[in-house]
């Protein structure tokens, strides 16, 4: 019993220490947010059998086998037993240290090159001091096999030393291109580099093909790249216009790097049209078709907007108007019925409130684009007919979101009374659709009457002057002071931006 004893004693420690390798290089593997290789349970499994299997053969408890075989299963022993050191020294000072901490980047082709030195360095150790063979004499073999193997295993080599190699210029996750194959990196294994396309599918390629043919990386030494959209417009609009309004799309678009800025050039003049160029920078490669597309549509959207043609490809002479202003019974209903709920507008007949909305032009904005921007001139009023826009207010170099408006609210009632530049700006936030009242068809009313001017600018003085009562919690008596300054104040500036009259 004593000597059964001790055997299981020194076989609950063996393993008992195989465990607390295992648990330790588990947790290290946790800690990486990745789970445990099945190498290392095989390897400590197969290591615990073959020392069990040692330590009851040297016990005596049971008829030991021929010396060869113990000395075998020593090694194997010793052998597997340096692979699971092997392996911690990989997870804490490669992994942990190396990569984690200080952020290098060491390929896994690297990491599996230096494990199978380390092996193949502990396998001639053992096999000298253990079972006691002359290593040099089994390294040296004879020159004619040397020569037969080197150059059996030339591409092979090749492959391995070329995927080193490309550790250093890619990485898994990077989107790249080799001659006419683009995709995103998935494995640089020791023969080849596989890569999933963006219509899903998997193309391997040898290392020493990928080295040699060149490649280009989208994603190093900056995730920063740069697209470019052509378009064409008619010869009748300014260029500086069609520039603007190209820059303001791409701008508002989503995945659109601000900085560096989107940039539009002329660079063409073509039969039909000006070409022009429109330049911007992405950080998302994997979406670039996406960005491209999204990009487009919201040019394609400010061209009919703003009434800029897009030419067709043949000689045809069109004649088109300043833009489409028709508008369909629904529209005309439905601008009439929010006109009439403006409360400075409610003043006025059906019959103005007419003429009103034949002259507002239907726009439509997409998510991100600005309606009007705070300092800008205007002469315009939005009512907002589907979708909702955000108020965004700048100061001091901040910008603040202050008011979220929907359906049937309106803003940019002072520009379009007095001319002032817009007091902030107004974006998009979902597709949005307006209807743009101008000055022109106001001017029309306001000559008819002049009587309206006093009370327009009664009704919107009134409404101001509540609005900061209530904000400022104003007596009553001192609102009714401001109401009729403000009244009086408000009337001449109506007056001089229609007229041009000096003030009273």
């Amino acid at each position: 019993m004593g000597a059964l004893g001790a055997l299981l004693t020194k076989i609950g420690g063996t393993a008992l220490g195989v465990i607390a390798v295992v648990v330790g290089l588990a947790y290290l593997a946790h800690r990486r947010q990745k789970s445990l290789p099945l190498s290392v349970l095989a390897g400590a499994s197969v290591t615990l059998l073959l020392a069990s299997a040692v330590l009851i053969f040297n016990s005596g408890v049971v008829i030991a086998p021929p010396a060869g075989v113990l000395a075998w299963l020593e090694f194997g022993t010793y052998l597997g037993v340096s692979f699971l050191f092997l392996k911690l020294v990989d997870l804490i000072l490669i992994v942990d240290y190396l990569i984690d901490r200080k952020g290098a980047y060491i390929p896994d082709v690297v990491r599996s090159l230096i494990m199978l030195t380390g092996v193949a360095a502990a396998s001639l150790v053992i096999l000298r001091l253990v079972m006691n063979i002359n290593v040099i004499a089994l390294v040296a073999l004879p020159t004619v096999a040397t020569a037969v193997v080197g150059v059996a295993l030339r591409d092979t080599l090749v492959r391995f030393f070329s995927g080193i190699a490309l550790g250093k210029m890619i990485r898994v996750g990077d989107w790249i291109q080799v001659q006419d194959r683009e995709g995103m990196v998935t494995d640089i294994g020791f023969g080849h580099v596989t890569l999933v396309t963006r219509d899903h599918d998997y193309v391997a390629m040898p290392n020493n093909t990928v080295i040699q043919s060149g490649l280009i990386n989208y994603n190093r030494p900056t995730a920063t790249h740069a697209c470019v959209v052509t378009v064409e417009a008619a010869y009748r609009i300014a260029p500086g216009q069609v520039c603007a309004a190209l820059v303001d799309a791409a701008s508002a678009v989503d995945g659109v790097l601000p900085d560096p800025k989107p940039r539009a050039l002329v660079s063409a003049f073509n039969e039909s049209g000006i070409e022009y160029r429109l330049r911007f920078s992405i950080g998302n490669y994997a979406k670039r078709w996406e960005i491209e597309s999204a990009v487009r549509t919201y040019v394609w959207n400010a061209f009919q907007r703003n009434g800029f043609e897009i030419p067709f490809p043949q000689r045809v002479v069109h004649s088109v108007g300043a833009g489409d202003r028709s508008l369909t019974a629904i529209d005309s209903d439905q601008i009439v019925s929010h006109l009439a709920a403006v409360d400075f507008f409610s003043i006025l007949t059906p019959e103005q409130i007419e003429i009103l909305a034949k002259d507002a032009r239907i726009m439509r904005f997409l998510p991100g684009e600005p309606v009007v921007r705070q300092g800008e001139p205007g002469q315009e009023l939005f009512i907002i007919l589907e979708g909702e826009a955000e108020v965004w207010l700048e100061h001091e170099g901040r910008s603040s979101m202050i008011n979220r408006m929907q359906r049937g609210q309106f803003f940019g009632e002072m520009s379009l009374l007095t001319g002032e530049p817009r007091s902030a700006t107004v974006k998009a936030v979902t597709p949005l659709k307006v209807a743009q009242v101008g000055k022109a068809a106001l001017t029309q009313i306001v000559q008819e009457d002049q009587r309206i001017v006093e009370r327009i600018g009664e009704v919107v003085a009134r409404r101001h002057v509540m609005t900061t009562a209530a904000k400022e919690q104003l007596n009553r008596e001192r609102a009714s002071l401001e109401v009729a300054q403000r009244t009086r104040s408000l009337i001449d500036r109506i007056q001089d931006f229609f007229w041009g009259r000096a003030r009273a």
